[in-house]
């Protein structure tokens, strides 16, 4: 195994386990997200909270997804 592609698996599990982190985060507000109330106001919502749980998940998602495009690359050229 050559180096790049030690970097490479070594980049894919980091990538996977900050999605894991952050799937864990979203998971972990379930509960509070499912007790709301139907008549819940708008303004008592944590939304930034909400928003900074869902931006880092989403980002997490996108960084793992374009470098599983770029080893997909990788391995075509090889």
């Amino acid at each position: 195994m050559s180096r790049d592609e030690a970097n490479a698996l070594l980049a894919l599990k980091n990538a996977w386990l900050g999605v894991a982190d952050t799937a864990a985060a979203l998971q972990g507000a379930l509960p509070g997200i499912e007790a709301l109330a139907a008549d819940t106001p708008l303004k008592s919502l944590d939304l930034e909270t909400y928003h900074r749980l869902t931006s880092a998940h989403a980002t997490s998602v996108m960084a793992l997804r374009g470098l599983i495009d770029e080893l997909q690359r990788q391995a075509a050229r090889e």
